[in-house]
Formats: structure tokens, C-alpha cells, sequence
């Protein structure tokens, strides 16, 4: 992995910071109902997180179709399925929510998309420099002080 600079270690917490907002408030918007809010949120949380993984090995992507079509390459390097179709999916996602608010449809269909979208965005932030700490401060593994002053404290390069 290659060494990152200081402006990119600050860009890539930023986005991981802007990311993992923006999904949490994708699952607020579906609690209250709004569906169509959470398309929106969901695609920034999916597109800063695949950006945030290739700023980490050093590429910059500009463009949907750059970070789609990089998405694609980290699900097949990866073999996970739900970073290969994230994207896919969310193209579908407003006309299904509109089959649900229609009640044509069950929204098992949207809560399975959503699913798999956070799996995602979970897993490419894992991907990247750093990911794999930071998960594990957020699930709450690393609870001794100790753990933490023992692990390299430059954890992004």
C-alpha cells in the first residue's frame, strides 16, 4: 500500500467520517419513511467509500462511472457480491421504493437492498488503510487501553 500524505490522510477521515454519516442517517430517513431520502445517502455513503478505498492505494477517481466501474474491480478482487451489485442495486432502489409506497410490493425488497448496501460500504471501509481498527474500536473489540498503545499508532500508512 502505498504511503499516503498527510492532505490524503486527512481527505481519506474525511470521507470515511462523511460516509459513515451519511449512512447513518440513510437508516434514520427509512425509519421515518422516506425512502426516496435514502436513496440519496446511500449513494454518497457508497461513492466516498469506494473513493476512500482508492485514495488509500493511491488512485484518484473523478466521476460516477470511474467509482462504479472500481467498485466492480474491489467486489471481484474480494469475490463480495454485495460491493459488485452495490451500485446496481441502488439504480433500482427509487422505483422499487415507489412499487412500495404504491403497495404493489412488500419492502423486503428495499430492506434487502439496504442490507447489502451497508455490507458494502461496511466492507470497502474495512478495505481501507485503517479500516480494519477502526472497526474494531466501533464494534467495541478493543476495550483495553493497552490494546490501543500497542498497535502502531501511524495505523493509515
Amino acid at each position: 500500500m502505498p504511503e499516503l500524505s498527510k492532505k490524503d490522510e486527512d481527505r481519506l477521515v474525511r470521507y470515511r467520517g462523511q460516509s459513515l454519516r451519511l449512512l447513518q442517517d440513510a437508516l434514520d430517513e427509512i425509519r421515518g419513511g422516506r425512502w426516496g431520502r435514502c436513496e440519496e445517502l446511500l449513494w454518497g455513503s457508497l461513492t466516498l467509500a469506494v473513493k476512500g478505498v482508492a485514495l488509500g492505494r493511491g488512485r484518484e477517481l473523478d466521476g460516477l462511472k470511474a467509482v462504479e466501474d472500481y467498485a466492480q474491480q474491489l467486489g471481484q478482487e474480494k469475490r463480495d457480491r454485495r460491493i459488485r451489485e452495490a451500485f446496481s442495486k441502488l439504480a433500482s432502489f427509487g422505483e422499487t421504493a415507489e412499487q412500495v409506497r404504491e403497495s404493489r410490493i412488500r419492502a423486503d425488497h428495499l430492506v434487502a437492498t439496504l442490507e447489502d448496501v451497508t455490507g458494502a460500504v461496511e466492507r470497502l471501509w474495512d478495505m481501507a488503510p485503517g479500516g480494519d481498527l477502526i472497526s474494531s474500536l466501533l464494534r467495541g473489540d478493543l476495550d483495553e487501553p493497552d490494546e490501543l498503545e500497542e498497535m502502531d499508532r501511524g495505523f493509515l500508512r
